[in-house]
């Protein structure tokens, strides 16, 4: 604190000796004479570069206010609705051209794969002494071709009339190759017919069906994804598939060599898009040869119902 005895030598102190002399008096007069605008000149050059410094900031946030005030556009993540596909499952865009859908419908329609020809003469292949039907779907299987098996040796329209055992077809020209489908086995072949690579399942055909020690097994083999009965439903939990599959191919009972058409099917989904039929007519089934197995309709009845 500074007391006031002193106050003398402290503003000497703090003034450095300055006195207010006639150079001092002059100078005030000198800077009181100066023009208004000489004084306020210093005052209006600060006035304006704070101006421009004003503007440019304004223009700067009129650049950046349209992307600050904009609203966020959120991303969408887009699910397919229902369940989560199983690993391994292939969706539609991943099957060989014109596969079947199989219905959605809780009493599915008829619905028949098996291609028509004139009479009892079907469009057909004849492989090792074993017959394969051509199937209206896919309508191109190459994605499936495996090796190849053989070759058309015989063409003519009357198969059932030729009781050799060369390669032969009423359908497939001559020379035309015929190959093994992926995970068919002796179940399905492949060969060309109008351009494309159709599929022919293994069936009856002239009184031949099963050769040597074959079952049920080598012509509906096992891996099907979906079961739909014509008229009752469709199963494709994967753990029904399985038991119905194991049910029908360990109990079904050899009837013949004789299959048997009707307005009624069973059709076997593959994950691969191969969809394979069978006539149902009461509790059996036909293909290659007909077989009896009340105990899978009731199987397959009780799991539509779960």
């Amino acid at each position: 604190m500074i007391k006031l005895e002193t106050l003398r030598q402290v503003a000497d102190e703090t003034l450095g000796g300055l006195t207010a002399g006639p150079a001092l008096f002059h100078r005030a007069q000198m800077k009181a004479a100066q023009p208004e605008r000489a004084r306020t000149q210093p005052r209006m050059n600060r006035a304006l570069a704070f101006a421009l410094s004003l503007a440019l900031v304004i223009g700067l946030s009129a650049l950046a206010l349209p992307g600050l005030l904009k609203p966020a556009v959120p991303a969408v993540n887009v699910l397919s609705s229902g369940p989560a596909l199983p690993d391994g499952t292939r969706m539609a865009a991943d099957l060989p051209r014109g596969s079947l859908m199989l219905s959605e419908a809780k009493t599915p329609a008829y619905q028949g794969i098996w291609a028509q020809g004139s009479g009892a003469n079907f469009p057909l292949i004849r492989l090792d002494g074993r017959y394969y039907r051509l199937l209206t779907h896919p309508t191109d299987v190459s994605a499936l071709k495996e090796e190849q098996l053989g070759s058309v040796e015989v063409f003519t329209g009357e198969p059932a009339l030729d009781m050799g055992r060369s390669t032969l077809s009423n359908t497939a020209g001559m020379g035309a190759p015929v190959y093994a489908v992926s995970g068919m086995g002796r179940a399905a072949v492949a060969a060309p017919v109008d351009g494309s690579l159709r599929l022919f399942q293994r069936v009856s055909f002239s009184g031949a069906a099963l050769v040597g020690s074959e079952g049920l097994r080598d012509t509906l083999p096992g891996g099907a994804e979906t079961l739909q009965l014509s008229g009752e439903g469709t199963v494709s939990d994967p753990e029904a598939v399985a038991r119905l599959m194991d049910l029908l191919t360990s109990r079904a009972v050899y009837q013949g060599s004789q299959s048997r058409e009707s307005d009624k099917a069973l059709l076997v989904q593959y994950g691969s898009g191969v969809v394979l039929q069978l006539a149902v007519s009461g509790d059996s089934l036909s293909a290659c040869g007909t077989w009896s197995c009340p105990e899978f309709f009731e199987a397959f009845r009780a799991a539509i119902l779960q």
